[in-house]
């Protein structure tokens, strides 16, 4: 009887156990566990405890400090210092193949330097050159290869994307007391360590201050928040409940608003209309080929029968005010008529051929490289720009995650390219311009990765076959 029970109990615990149930007999051959499995879940938890590398996390930290370091002459910005260090480390990571294969994009930002810096030359003389011309090459190729060389799977996408949402978080409060009450509380702080950017007073909008926080201009602060949107919805809330996008989304539009500017609007509103057009067409395979013969042909009926350019209309629906969109208007007639007048090495630094009355300030950064160093600076910026769009849109990929990181990455980059048309980058929003180009290149990479592990893979196969018919044999 008790034998009986004895076997009872034993059955009941071992059908309840997974573990006995596994256990294999005594004197059986233990077998291996699953290798392969074990490397796939450990990689696994390798990509999701990954650390952004420490360079972008300089660059991107530092481009938030507005302190001017005078040395003589010299003006530098924490920003500009890490460049300064970095720049050398990184051509020599790029010369070795450690951004990946050598793109068009990369020829045409080195081109547009060495162009800008011959015309410099030319126009002024070596002397007033080397500066200039450094700092500009810095700013270009520094912001660029930084994203190139360290920002190369989607994990450190997703990392970069996170840090510059956490970035909007940490400001968002000093936004909206400079907007209630006028007070510049961040750069008033900043300011007792070392100088900083001018605190600019503007003509309030709808009652309201318009926020400067930490950047050289409200404008600046409302573009360098806002560009990240996208950023905000499709990377860091990818894979997460909607109402959490809607926040994360909710609070770098409101925080970028508090700025009162139309070009940061302007660029939040294309890239929800991006999304929005995305989303609704998510399965017609040609609706961005769709949108682009949309856009071609209302732009050829509008030069060929309205009474004003495409881009004055642009111009003046994406401004707060007609006096703003007025003056832009001129800066753009004005200004390509001065490409015209000085096509080849620009006017330089001097002034641009406009009338007295009319403001020095171009904002206008798809025409200012042009205005400055003749047409072929302005040709070879919008072939960085749209070589970077035309073979980063191109990439075949099934994965659901890749696929939209790419969208978020080429809504970015349009939202900059809208903006760029009212707004001029420079300091450090220039600077996260050319790194946020050079962020999505990982992708080209990423397609031709499993093609070469396959062809490494050939050579083994064939050894363990050959090994096999040596055995037999």
């Amino acid at each position: 009887m008790q034998t009986s029970q004895q076997q009872h109990r034993q059955a009941m615990s071992t059908a309840a156990s997974p573990i006995a149930r596994e256990r294999p007999p005594k004197g059986a051959r233990r077998s291996k566990p699953n290798s392969s499995r074990l490397n796939a879940a450990s990689g696994e938890l390798d990509a999701t405890r990954q650390r952004l590398p420490l360079p972008v996390i300089l660059l991107l930290v530092s481009l938030q400090i507005p302190w001017i370091i005078n040395l003589g002459a010299l003006r530098l910005t924490p920003y500009r210092l890490v460049l300064l260090i970095l720049v050398p480390l990184l051509l020599v990571r790029w010369a070795r193949g450690g951004a990946g294969k050598v793109r068009l994009t990369d020829f045409a930002l080195f081109g547009l330097c060495v162009w800008c810096t011959l015309a410099i030359l030319v126009i002024h003389g070596l002397g007033e050159t080397i500066e200039p011309a450094g700092i500009y090459f810095i700013e270009t190729m520094g912001g660029f290869l930084v994203a190139r060389c360290y920002i190369r799977d989607e994990h450190a996408f997703f990392q970069m994307a996170k840090l510059l949402f956490i970035i909007t978080l940490v400001l968002l409060p000093f936004a909206m007391h400079e907007t209630f009450t006028g007070g510049k509380v961040l750069l008033q702080t900043l300011q007792l360590v070392m100088p900083t950017y001018e605190m600019i007073a503007m003509p309030q909008r709808w009652g309201l201050d318009r926020a400067q926080v930490n950047y050289i201009h409200p404008i600046h602060f409302g573009l360098n928040i806002g560009c990240t949107l996208t950023l905000a919805w499709m990377v860091v809330g990818y894979g997460k409940p909607l109402i959490k996008r809607l926040v994360a989304a909710g609070l770098v539009f409101f925080t970028s608003f508090l700025s009162l500017s139309s070009g940061p609007l302007s660029s939040m509103v294309g890239q929800i209309g991006l999304m929005g057009w995305g989303g609704v067409l998510q399965r017609f395979p040609l609706k961005w080929s769709l949108m682009a013969a949309g856009g071609i042909t209302l732009f050829v009926l509008t030069e060929l029968f309205a009474n004003r350019s495409m881009a004055v209309i642009l111009l003046s629906m994406f401004a707060f005010d007609a006096d703003s969109a007025y003056i832009r208007t001129l800066t753009w007639e004005y200004g390509t008529q001065s490409i015209m007048n000085n096509p080849l090495f620009g006017v330089g630094f001097n002034m641009w051929d406009k009338p007295a009355w009319l403001t020095e300030s171009i904002d206008m950064h798809w025409i200012i490289d042009a205005v400055r160093h003749g047409i072929p600076a302005g040709v070879l910026t919008f072939l960085a720009l749209g070589s970077a769009l035309w073979t980063i849109g191109r990439v075949s990929l099934t994965d659901d995650k890749l696929r939209t990181f790419r969208a978020a990455y080429m809504f970015t980059i349009a939202g900059f390219f809208m903006t760029g048309w009212a707004v001029y980058f420079w300091e450090s929003t220039y600077v996260l311009f050319t790194f946020l180009l050079g962020s999505g290149f990982w992708l080209l990479d990423r397609e031709e990765e499993p093609l070469r592990k396959r062809f490494k893979a050939r050579p083994n196969q064939a050894d363990r076959i050959a090994e096999r018919r040596r055995s037999r044999a």
